[in-house]
Parts: structure tokens; C-alpha cells; sequence
């Protein structure tokens, strides 16, 4: 059920070219009837909306599970109801999905809620309040104080992964919560 939008619709084929419609079959031969669209070339007379027929040669439109639509009957029809939604601005998502935590976002609203970093492809955590952070920035705001040093509970160097021992409600490095134990 992909969906892809092409913002400036077909670009014009160059003079004579000779190939074959994507949709009738027929000969294409030159510009004046052609349309290149979706990788591939048509009749600029076959190039049309499913719905309302619309020659969508040089016009916006939405590819949604091998049906092209003009922007129009896209966006007023019930086929955006099956448009994901992108749960960062609201927006439909018209070209790439970022999947993440059960949600769908654009890749480029995908970002961290203190740096405002975008995070696609890159290492994230989430708060309790599913309040996406890079790691950097969850560890920093997020990690808790040992009881002992009173220092943050970090990564080790290297790692993205926090260890701390909890004891009695209290957080310790395990370095603090062993040599406490020694005394």
C-alpha cells in the first residue's frame, strides 16, 4: 500500500523518443505525446487520473497501490484515509515512512525533544512518557545520581547501555554499591 508523491507531476520526454506507453502498450514517438513518469514513459493522453480522468502531465500526483490520482481526488477522497499520518507535525506522509514505537512519523520529524536532532538511523530512548531523546540528551537529562558519589549514572565509554545497582529504592554505580559493601 505504498504511496509516493511527485511534487512537478511528468517531466517532458525528450524529442522522439520511441518507446512503448506503460499503460496502453502503444508507440510513443516525441515529446508532444509523451509523459515520463514513475520511471516510466506514457502517452501524455494515457497519463490521467483514476478518478476524474485528468491529463496529469506536468501536475502533482499521488501513486497509491498502483492507482495515480490527481492532488485533488488524493487528498478529498477516502484513499488519504489509508495515508499514514505522521504523529510528529499532523501531516500526511506522502513519500517515506519512519516507523518507530508503533507510530508513523516523516523522517525529518523524527527528532530529539532537547536538541531537536533528527534521529532517523541513529540510536534513541524514550522517557515514560514516550518523549523521544538521543542518547546523549536522555542520559544527560534522565540518568539517575548514585547515592554514594552523587555522581550521574552513565554509559561506560564505548557502550550506550547503562549498568547501576538498585537497593532499597536507591541507585549506586556498581563500582560505589561493591566497595560499600566491602566496608
Amino acid at each position: 500500500m505504498g504511496n509516493s508523491y511527485s511534487g512537478n507531476g511528468c517531466c517532458d520526454a525528450e524529442d522522439n523518443i520511441m518507446s512503448m506507453c506503460a499503460k496502453c502498450s502503444g508507440g510513443v514517438y516525441g515529446a508532444d505525446q509523451a509523459c515520463q513518469a514513475m520511471g516510466q514513459v506514457y502517452h501524455d493522453s494515457c497519463f490521467t487520473c483514476c478518478v476524474c480522468g485528468r491529463k496529469l502531465k506536468g501536475k502533482a500526483f499521488y501513486d497509491f497501490s498502483g492507482r495515480v490520482f490527481c492532488e485533488e481526488d488524493y487528498l478529498y477522497s477516502s484513499v488519504k484515509h489509508f495515508a499514514e499520518v505522521c504523529t510528529s507535525c499532523g501531516y500526511l506522509i506522502t513519500d517515506m515512512v519512519l516507523q518507530a514505537l508503533g507510530k508513523s512519523f516523516h523522517p525529518d520529524c523524527f527528532r530529539c525533544v532537547i536538541c531537536n536532532e533528527t534521529l532517523e538511523g541513529q540510536a534513541f530512548s524514550v522517557d515514560t512518557q514516550n518523549k523521544i531523546y538521543c542518547v546523549k540528551d536522555y542520559h544527560r537529562i534522565l540518568a539517575q545520581t548514585c547515592a554514594i558519589c552523587e555522581q550521574l549514572i552513565l554509559p561506560n565509554k564505548g557502550s550506550n547501555e547503562i549498568v547501576r545497582v538498585m537497593s532499597m529504592g536507591k541507585s549506586y554505580h556498581v563500582a560505589c554499591y561493591e566497595g560499600k559493601s566491602n566496608i
